[in-house]
């Protein structure tokens, strides 16, 4: 009864200190307010089933969801509490298993628990590397490219990020990774389904971490039957989600296929797709840290993982160099340096670390001043998140198009599509509920439905871009019939974009909404 009374009690004391140090580094990591960047794109299928508005009528929430279990966690939340805030926490918590997991690798080859200073020095430093301070700093001194240089990867991607989205369940990547040197090794295919089957887009990465184990199961067993068996008790969990990205998102046709896969890569989103775009100095920066981590993981259980991950990356990537393929390029096999990137990171401080600690032999005065210094470090951190985020909502609640957004939100009905600019807007449809035509930032992947929205996208641009003396009326009722557009938001700057003839129903100082249907006369 006294062992299952401590045991319990330890339990307990583990999980509050998980919680506590989630919603340390949540605070001074500092997430965006909600609607963020990809929160707009991500948040929608599983918002319009959820019931918000009347977005279950909008043509993008009505094509098939690339993360669908992403999407159902969203619904769900949103179901059962119609509330934001668990958004946030969800997002601690991932904190949580992402700080615990780095962790765990550390000590597994430094071991760091062997006091409390090397301990909570290397977790300082790691939080001041995922700070909000540092990329604030980096933004300033370096360029915005060089904001997520020290934790995120290559392309604009990055396994953290400031917003709560599928790539956030990257951190089960790194518990696999954990779980699988600590020897638990069914519970690192547990973490990796989870990663894979919430964010598909995990399927190449997850599967080139599931080779390196083999890998090591081979080394370590020299039986092909063994590295064989875990493999297909990686692959059949892996399984449902593998054949729904398959099937659902299987090529129409060849012709339609390679257009939409064009579209994507040269049109959307090159600054992801092509090596030309992305590749600049902190890349080049990002690749020694990788190479540092290296050498010093020789001779450590981590090294053959590591390096198999560099190996596949740097292939994949000199073959879609070489190939320009776009199937190659939609893959993204540089994101794999979303892993690569921090973990090398993680290394070097933890080995600076031991190597200070181990040369200097500190006293127990000076171990508690080291303490100390950390603990105020880590607080000063939180203070600098704290401030990031009250400045980063102050500008959201500033924007010019509240009003307008507010107003829509107020007075939607059923039936009503919103044609809206394409570039200004992009959180319109979770912040008023409103369906809308199309807008750039928020994307289908099947290839019918890419060609679709590129086609609705062309229109989009042609009409706000059409110059004085053009057909602007003309273009607006092609909208109206070939789509049902019925209220149309213009910027007032915009002195040539609409027709006159059409009544406004609201307008501000920086925007207008016209009417464009006879009941709104």
């Amino acid at each position: 009864m006294k062992n299952r009374l401590k045991i319990g009690r330890a339990w307990w004391t583990a999980l509050g200190a998980f919680l506590a140090w989630a919603v340390i580094f949540a605070i001074l990591y500092a997430q965006s307010p909600l609607y963020t960047s990809n929160q707009n794109q991500y948040f929608l299928h599983g918002l319009a089933r959820a019931g918000l508005g009347f977005l279950n009528r909008d043509w993008l929430a009505g094509t098939p969801d690339p993360t669908p279990v992403f999407s159902a966690l969203i619904s769900l939340t949103y179901a059962l509490t119609h509330s934001n805030l668990l958004f946030y926490f969800y997002y601690a918590l991932l904190m949580g298993v992402y700080l615990f997991s780095v962790y765990g690798l550390m000590d597994l080859l430094f071991n760091l628990h062997s006091s409390k200073t090397r301990s909570l020095l290397f977790v300082a430093l790691f939080l001041g590397a995922h700070s909000a301070a540092l990329r604030y700093l980096l933004s300033k001194l370096a360029g915005p490219s060089a904001t997520f240089m020290v934790e995120g990867g290559v392309a604009g991607q990055r396994l953290l990020g400031q917003v709560f989205q599928p790539s956030t369940f990257a951190v089960f990547l790194v518990l696999s990774l954990y779980l699988f040197l600590a020897n638990r090794r069914n519970a690192a295919i547990l973490a990796l389904v989870v990663a894979v089957t919430v964010h598909p887009t995990y399927l190449l990465c997850g599967g080139i971490l599931t080779l390196a184990y083999l890998w090591v199961i081979f080394r370590e067993t020299h039986q092909v039957k063994a590295a064989v068996w875990y493999g297909l008790k990686v692959l059949v969990p892996v399984l449902p989600i593998l054949v729904y990205t398959l099937v659902v998102f299987r090529p129409t046709n060849p012709i339609l296929y390679a257009e939409a896969q064009h579209v994507l890569v040269y049109f959307r989103i090159p600054q992801h797709a092509l090596i030309s775009q992305w590749f600049n100095w902190t890349v080049i920066i990002q690749c020694m840290l990788i190479v540092f981590g290296l050498a010093l993981l020789n001779r450590k259980s981590l090294f053959p993982i590591v390096l198999i991950l560099t190996v596949f990356m740097i292939l994949l990537c000199v073959i879609q160099m070489l190939t320009a393929n776009n199937t190659l390029a939609l893959l993204f096999p540089w994101r794999i340096s979303i892993l690569l990137v921090p973990l090398s990171v993680s290394v070097l401080l933890a080995d600076l670390v031991t190597r200070v600690m181990d040369a200097w032999q500190p006293t127990a005065r000076a171990e508690k001043w080291v303490r100390t210094l950390s603990l105020v470090a880590i607080s000063a951190l939180m203070v600098v998140g704290v401030v990031r985020f009250q400045v980063e909502r102050a500008g959201q609640l500033a924007n010019p198009a509240n009003p307008m957004m507010n107003y829509v939100a107020a007075h939607k009905s059923s039936g009503e599509i919103y044609l809206i600019p394409k570039n200004r807007l992009e959180n319109f449809r979770l912040m008023t509920g409103a369906a809308i035509l199309v807008d750039f930032d928020s994307i289908p992947y099947r290839d019918k439905d890419v060609m679709e929205w590129y086609e609705r996208m062309q229109y989009t641009s042609w009409y706000y871009g059409t110059p004085q003396g053009g057909t602007p009326c003309k273009a607006l009722m092609d909208l109206v019939t070939k789509y049902g557009v019925t209220e149309a938001v213009v910027e007032q700057s915009d002195k040539f974009a609409f027709c006159k003839s059409f009544p406004v129903v609201y307008q501000d100082a920086t925007y207008r909404i016209y009417a464009l249907t006879p009941e709104k006369k």
